[in-house]
C-alpha cells in the first residue's frame, strides 16, 4: 500500500508539473521587448519599415491624434513610410516603464525626434503580445509622431484681417 502511494503522489506531483502553466521570465521578456523596441528605432532611421512591420502582429494599430486610426500591417507600413519625411533627423527612444501581465505587457517610452525647429519629445505607450513565443507590437500609441503637428499659420501682412471691428 505505501509503494501505491508513494507512485500516486509522485504521479501526481508530474501531473500538477507537467500541467501547470510556466510562469514567464519577467526579466527575459522585459529584455526582449527592449530589444525589440531598438530594432523598431534602428529600422525607423533607416527608413526601413519592412523591417518595423515585420516587428508586429497582424492586427496591429497605431493611433495619433493628427491622424485616423491605422490598421493592419500593410497600413501600418504606408504610415510609416510618410513619417519618415517627418523625422528628418535620427529618432532616439528612452523607456520609462515595461509592465508585463502574462502574454501582454506594454510599454512607455519617450520618442525624441530633431525638427527645423529643435528637438521634440513625444510620449508613446506601446501594447505587447506574445505570439508563438516572441514578442510583437500589439497597439501603438504616439502624439504627433506620424504627422506634425498641426502649426499656426500667422497670415501674410497683406492679406485682409478679418476679426478686427468694423470688418463684420
Amino acid at each position: 500500500m505505501r509503494i501505491l502511494h508513494r507512485h500516486l503522489l509522485v504521479a501526481g506531483l508530474t501531473l500538477l508539473a507537467v500541467s501547470s502553466p510556466a510562469f514567464p521570465d519577467t526579466a527575459s521578456d522585459r529584455a526582449a521587448i527592449e530589444a525589440g523596441t531598438q530594432t523598431w528605432i534602428n529600422s525607423f532611421n533607416s527608413r526601413d519599415a519592412k523591417s518595423m512591420t515585420a516587428l508586429t502582429t497582424e492586427d496591429i494599430v497605431l493611433l495619433d491624434p493628427e491622424l485616423p486610426a491605422v490598421r493592419g500591417r500593410d497600413a501600418a507600413r504606408q504610415a510609416w513610410e510618410q513619417a519618415f519625411g517627418v523625422a528628418r533627423e535620427r529618432v532616439a527612444n528612452a523607456t520609462k516603464e515595461i509592465v508585463i501581465a502574462g502574454d501582454v505587457a506594454w510599454r512607455i517610452g519617450a520618442l525624441t525626434q530633431k525638427t527645423p525647429t529643435g528637438a521634440v519629445t513625444t510620449q508613446s505607450l506601446e501594447i505587447w503580445q506574445r505570439v508563438r513565443g516572441a514578442w510583437r507590437i500589439h497597439r501603438q500609441m504616439s502624439s504627433g509622431f506620424l504627422a506634425p503637428p498641426k502649426l499656426l499659420r500667422r497670415p501674410n501682412p497683406s492679406e485682409p484681417v478679418l476679426n478686427t471691428p468694423g470688418n463684420n
